[in-house]
Order: C-alpha cells, then sequence, then structure tokens
C-alpha cells in the first residue's frame, strides 16, 4: 500500500525567487590583490540566500539526529514496485499488479484522460456527479475507484473542503500538489479493502470510465462498496459502452472502427476484463440491494456529423478524444493477446483513424450514469425503484 502522495514531489520553483549565479568567477578573479578580491567578492551575487540577521558574522550550526536513521527497506521496495513501470511498444504501463490492466499511464495517456473529463462534463451539463449532494447536504466521506489521474476526486475536493476524499489506482500518476482533504492510494479495488478503518465507512462512492478493469463488476466493486458504504450513502459509476453504434443506414457491418472494437472486445472478454461494461452496473446494482437505482444513457457522437450545435461540438471534442485515445487502447490487447507487432497493429489503426473522421458514417456510443442508495435498515425488502432516462436529443441529424 502506497500513497501517491508519499511519492517525491515534481519540481515546481520557477527560478523566479533566487538570483542567478554568475559563472567564470576564477577568471575574473586572476591577477586581483587580495584586498581587491575582498571587495570584489563583496559584490558578487551568489546562488543561494540565508536568511539569518544581516551583520552577525556566525556559521549556522546543523545539529545531528540523536536516533540513527534506519532505512525503511519495505517502504523503498513497494516505491519501486509502484514506480517502476513496463515500457512496452514506446508506452508505459503500470507496474502494482503488473499486466492486471491493459492500458498505458504514461503522460499522452494522462493528457488524454484530462482532456475526457472536460469532455464529460460537456456531455453532463457541467456536472461532476448526479448523487443528491449539495452544500447544504454535503458528503462526508468519498471514495472514487480507479482515480486515474486524480482529477475528478481533486475538483469534489475543492467543492466539498469539509468532505475527506480518498482516490485509488493501481497507477501513482496523481499530483501531489492537491487540497489537504484529498489522499490517493496505489491500491487493486479487486482485493479486500484492508487500506482504511472499518469504522470509517462512506457515504458516497464513485467510479468513472473503469471499463476493462473488472472481472466481475458486482463482486470487484458493486457488492464492496454496498458492504462499505453507511446506510443511505450513495454508489454512482459512470461509464462508456465501447461498442460503436449507429441507427440509421450509414455505417456498413464492415466499418473499420465498428470491426476494430469488435475484435479488442472480444480480445478482453478472452483474458476476463471485457471493455463492455456500461450497460451491465443497473443489473449489478439491483442483484446486490441499492434502492432508489437511477440510470442515465447519453449519446456521445463519434465525430461532428449530428447538425445540432451542442452535438456537433461535443462530437468533434470526442473525436478528437478517440484519435489521440486509439492506440492506447489498441496496444494492450491486440499485443498482448492477439501477438499483433506494433507496425502490424499501426498498420490496422491507419483505416480506423479514417473511420473515425468520417461524418458521413452516423457512428456514435452510450455513455451510462447509474446511480443508487443503500437503504435503511427498515428499508430492507422495499422494490428498488429503477428509473431510466435517455437522452434523445441528437436523433435531430
Amino acid at each position: 500500500m502506497a500513497p501517491g502522495s508519499s511519492l517525491p514531489a515534481e519540481d515546481t520553483d520557477d527560478g523566479a525567487s533566487q538570483p542567478a549565479p554568475q559563472f567564470g568567477m576564477e577568471e575574473q578573479m586572476a591577477g586581483l590583490s587580495e584586498g581587491e578580491r575582498a571587495a570584489n567578492l563583496k559584490n558578487y551575487q551568489f546562488s543561494f540566500q540565508q536568511n539569518l540577521d544581516e551583520g552577525t558574522g556566525k556559521s549556522v550550526f546543523i545539529e545531528a539526529d540523536s536516533i540513527p536513521v534506519v532505512r525503511d527497506n519495505d517502504w523503498e521496495s513497494v516505491t519501486s514496485s509502484v514506480v517502476n513501470y513496463r515500457v512496452e511498444n514506446g508506452r508505459t504501463y503500470h507496474a502494482y499488479k503488473d499486466g492486471s490492466y491493459l492500458y498505458p499511464n504514461d503522460t499522452d495517456e494522462q493528457d488524454r484522460q484530462q482532456f475526457e473529463h472536460v469532455i464529460l462534463q460537456h456531455l453532463m451539463g457541467g456536472r461532476l456527479y448526479f448523487a443528491p449532494f449539495s452544500q447544504e447536504h454535503p458528503p462526508r466521506r468519498i471514495l472514487d475507484i480507479g482515480t486515474g489521474t486524480g482529477i475528478w476526486a481533486i475538483e469534489l475536493g475543492f467543492e466539498y473542503p469539509t468532505a475527506k476524499v480518498l482516490g485509488t489506482d493501481l497507477s501513482a500518476i496523481q499530483p501531489t500538489d492537491v487540497p489537504p482533504n484529498v489522499e490517493f492510494y496505489v491500491e487493486d479495488t479487486r482485493d479486500e479493502w484492508h487500506w482504511y478503518r472499518q469504522e470509517d465507512r462512506f457515504d458516497y462512492i464513485h467510479t468513472r470510465m473503469t471499463l476493462g478493469c473488472w472481472e466481475d463488476l458486482k463482486a470487484d466493486v458493486v457488492q464492496k462498496s454496498f458492504d462499505q458504504l453507511e446506510p443511505g450513502g450513495w454508489f454512482e459509476a459512470q461509464d462508456l459502452l465501447s461498442s460503436i453504434l449507429c441507427d440509421d443506414d450509414t455505417m456498413a457491418d464492415d466499418n473499420p472502427l465498428k470491426l476494430h472494437f469488435e475484435d479488442i472486445e472480444d480480445a478482453t472478454a478472452s483474458e476476463g476484463r471485457p471493455l463492455n461494461s456500461g450497460d451491465k452496473w443497473r443489473k449489478a446494482c439491483e442483484e446486490v440491494g441499492f434502492v432508489d437505482i437511477t440510470e442515465y444513457v447519453f449519446k456521445v457522437p463519434i465525430n461532428g456529423w449530428p447538425r445540432e450545435l451542442r452535438w456537433k461540438e461535443l462530437g468533434k471534442m470526442w473525436e478528437a478524444n478517440c484519435l489521440h485515445g486509439i492506440q492506447a487502447v489498441t496496444y494492450g490487447p491486440l499485443g498482448r493477446i492477439r501477438h499483433l507487432s506494433r507496425n502490424q497493429m499501426e498498420m490496422l489503426l491507419l483505416d480506423v483513424r479514417k473511420a473515425i473522421s468520417d461524418t458521413s458514417v452516423h457512428a456514435y456510443q452510450k455513455f451510462f450514469i447509474v446511480l443508487g442508495r443503500k437503504p435503511y435498515p427498515d428499508e430492507v425488502g422495499q422494490p428498488a425503484g429503477v428509473t431510466t432516462e435517455e437522452d434523445t436529443a441528437m436523433v435531430d441529424c
């Protein structure tokens, strides 16, 4: 267990607070008398500052620690195993539980995830979540499963400064400069949840865009979330259905993008990491006992083919996201499972990228939001009250 926040912080010094060092001092001092050297040194601009009273003339004494320093070999070993990322086909992948997740964690993928976060907020009308929390009724303890870059957890930490926000992920790629109420942990959610005190239950658990993570999302995520929520607490899953869909006859059966995702879906399913999970959260929530279950389904156009401006803008953003991420979603499944070479995969992607940008094909994907409440003890046995709402505004093309 290695907190993401314990990793060394990136150097953010912009250099503005310290005077620039001067070079060539030996050449400047050559041939000068002792007095001239002393006068010259007086005005020399050093590359450090000393916070002492001027004119004291005293040296700084650094006291030694009386307790010998003991190297924490266990911490060093765990930290090394967490950040010693696998490099494959020019991309990096998580080191903790190596091979468990098929998609990269490098800076290119992190940039894509940050952009995807903006797109999803645009899709959801600027919202981060659909659970019924507000400033008048804030959550106290929040868990974000598969937090990725941590941007969702960080924004929730800013929105609810009195709440404790925990984010977990296989990769320690989250920033260290975060709100004081936000913490990150390197953790595999499929394992038993031993990384927090049992008495500290959550009143909101969230997960987003974790397609391809779970062997059994009911057992791996939904049941554990139900068990660790306070009565009355909320669970929310936001997930994409990877399948490429079309409501008219503009997409042929042999469309390269459609076939490519079908191949990836088949490959990941064969390894117990099915990519298509967005439409399975509601049933899992029903089966474990959540109540007040609501499902929202949004259509996300693959590119700018829609006529309505709002959907056209969204489609262009999603097109950029797909073009940026298609390599990331391809290399793991087809490289490791299908044993294709990098050159073979890049050749396949030539036609796939063209298909992504083909506005004559009215293709889209579905994005699901499912939320449910853990019942209070006196509510057990009541019906779930499932409501399905589908955003169909895009059909006017």
